[in-house]
């Protein structure tokens, strides 16, 4: 991670901005690789999550690519033509404000895929990688009742934390309805339960779909 640019202030106060927003929400591991089991935050959850904060506090993001390094190796017998391709690269993305005060975020990226997708693959994860290094992203919302004396009475769900839950169990659509219908206000108070709903309207999905 490097930084550049003499006159600071603007971008600096920008970016202070939304690591105060995404720190309130975090983004959790919700997707996970169906091949090595693990799970991890993909690049459309930072994208979901980061996209209305940099146009918030007025932060444009530029990227380019370099040193992109291309490799494949067969599985198998040669001759049945299935080859897996290796892709490295090296992203550098330009957060700048409306000042033209700017600094630079540079990443690598990796990854394989046995089509033709390894490169945007990388590309993806060096981005990704960047938004999470730049913006400080926590992998959960910093939810101040998880600090609660564990002598404490559990605290009573409020009558919004209820509404979203029943939304939740009915699906994901219920859910985005629900989600767009409340105020900004609303969302704020659920937004470090918002993974949390959006996992269990999946699950709902999941459990109502037919077998």
């Amino acid at each position: 991670m490097t930084t550049t640019q003499s006159h600071m202030s603007k971008i600096q106060t920008a970016v202070l901005g939304v690591m105060k927003d995404i720190a309130a929400i975090g983004i959790g591991k919700t997707q996970r690789n169906t091949q090595q089991g693990y799970a991890f935050r993909g690049i459309e959850a930072a994208m979901n999550e980061l996209s209305p904060l940099l146009v918030k506090h007025g932060i444009t993001v530029t990227g380019s690519y370099s040193d992109l390094s291309i490799s494949e190796r067969f599985k198998g017998d040669p001759k049945d033509g299935r080859a897996m391709r290796f892709c490295t690269l090296k992203g550098a993305f330009t957060f700048a404000a409306e000042d033209g005060s700017h600094v630079v975020a540079e990443c690598f990226g990796e990854a394989m895929d046995s089509g033709d997708k390894a490169v945007t693959k990388a590309q993806s994860i060096a981005f990704r990688t960047a938004l999470f290094q730049q913006f400080v992203v926590p992998t959960m919302a910093m939810d101040p009742e998880s600090y609660l004396d564990p002598d404490d009475e559990p605290r009573e769900p409020t009558a919004l934390e209820k509404a979203a839950r029943d939304a939740a169990k009915s699906g994901t659509e219920a859910y985005r309805t629900f989600w767009q219908g409340i105020s900004a206000d609303e969302r704020h108070a659920l937004a470090h339960q918002h993974e949390e709903m959006k996992a269990a309207a999946k699950a709902a999905d999941n459990a109502q779909a037919p077998a």
